[in-house]
Formats: C-alpha cells, structure tokens, sequence
C-alpha cells in the first residue's frame, strides 16, 4: 500500500486520524493495552515488558497530577502505561510476576463486581458480559477472575482503575439505576477492597468523558478524577 491509499484509507476513521496527529504532536505518554494475558504467551510479555522498561518511563497516577499542573513530563524517556482489563486471574498469574521483575508499573482496570461472582458462575458472567475467556482449559478450577486478595497484592505497586462493575456498556439512553451502580457502587466496591482511593474510571469500550453528559454527574459524584478513553485520559473538573 503506498503513501496515498495508506492516507485515504485511514481518513475514514475519525479515531485513527486522531491517534496519529497525538503521535506526530510530541506524545509524551503512550499506552499498551493486555486482556487475556495466556500462560502461552507469557516470553512475548516478558520480551515487550523489558522493551518498555528500557526505553520508557512508568508512569502512576502521580506522575499525571503534576503532568496535569505543570504541563511538563519530567522524565528522560516518554511514558508508558500497560493497560491491564477485565480483572482475570492470569494477569496476577502470569503478568504480575513479570511486571514486578523489571520494576514496570501497569494500571489495572477492574470490573468491580467480576471478584464477587461464585466460582462455579464466572465463566457464564463472562459469556454474558462480553469477557472473552479463549482456553477456559488452562484453570481446571474454573476460578478465571482475580480474588480481592490478588487485588490487593496488585495494588502494592500498580494502579487500580474502576472499570464499571460488570463490564457494563453504559449509553446514552441508560437508565439511572445503572449508572449509579456501574460507576459509583463499583468504584466504592474496589475502594472498600483495597483501602485506598480510585481515581481512574474507564468506560466500556474506551469513549471519552462527554460521551454521556447524563453520567458526568454520576463520575463527580463518586469522586473520579480522571476518565480515560481510547484516546484520552482526561481530568475531570
């Protein structure tokens, strides 16, 4: 594909369009993203987490509130976040170990209410809340999500961020109800696990803070700082 058809196939997509003007304007934060993360494919983790650590900078919920009031990134090397969804117990299992080796700090973004479901319910919770699980086989204990004790342990060095409480897509038109609990019953769930705030809240399917004008008070409400979409991450204000 030449230059030209590479242009015009991208000028489509408003999102992709944007994502290459923050890369062409001087990004200074850059995120990967993990779901499944396999026992298989645990030597491609390591090698891109080595990757990370030797040519950027971690980055915590620190670093974004001085980015924020000073409008400078600090650090000799650009930032990088690994973004880790969906709560499974392999990115405990298997990331966790590797993270913690090279010293690399990821942010966890957590359906709240995934810990809570019985054992012998998660793979179900899973088929229904489009949290895909591709070899169910490699936990013959059919336990796929962390525990709040691994919650815990992850939240020792890394970030914890709500996202929503059963991975729930919240839309325009969602009632109320479930906007009071995917956002703010789910932050204050995580909150009560791990003993300390949650400041970080991510939507279903990564749209930004103006997506939902009805959910923004639901966000001020529950004490969120910062949402993050595809994107973005942005302070609420």
């Amino acid at each position: 594909m030449n230059q030209n058809d590479f242009l015009s196939s991208i000028a489509f997509d408003k999102r992709t369009l944007e994502m290459f003007r923050y890369l062409m304007n001087k990004s200074y934060i850059r995120v990967v993203n993990y779901h499944n993360t396999d026992p298989v494919d645990a030597p491609r983790f390591e090698r891109e987490i080595r990757s990370f650590a030797e040519h950027f900078s971690p980055v915590s919920i620190a670093d974004i509130d001085r980015f924020f009031e000073t409008r400078v990134w600090d650090r000799d090397k650009p930032g990088l976040i690994p973004a880790v969804f969906e709560g499974f117990r392999s990115q405990h299992d298997v990331l966790l170990p590797i993270l913690e080796k090279y010293g690399f700090r990821a942010w966890y973004y957590i359906p709240s209410f995934f810990m809570d479901v019985p054992v012998g319910e998660q793979l179900r919770f899973t088929e229904h809340y489009d949290l895909t699980v591709y070899r169910p086989e490699v936990y013959s204990d059919r336990r796929y999500a962390m525990n709040w004790d691994e919650v815990r342990r992850i939240a020792q060095n890394h970030e914890i961020c709500c996202h929503t409480g059963n991975h729930f897509q919240i839309g325009r038109d969602t009632p109320d109800y479930d906007m009071y609990r995917e956002i703010v019953v789910a932050k204050r769930r995580l909150e009560e696990k791990i003993g300390r705030p949650v400041d970080v809240f991510c939507w279903l399917y990564g749209e930004e803070y103006a997506f939902n004008v009805n959910a923004q008070k639901y966000l001020k409400e529950a004490g969120y700082r910062y949402v993050v979409s595809n994107l973005k991450l942005e302070k609420i204000g």
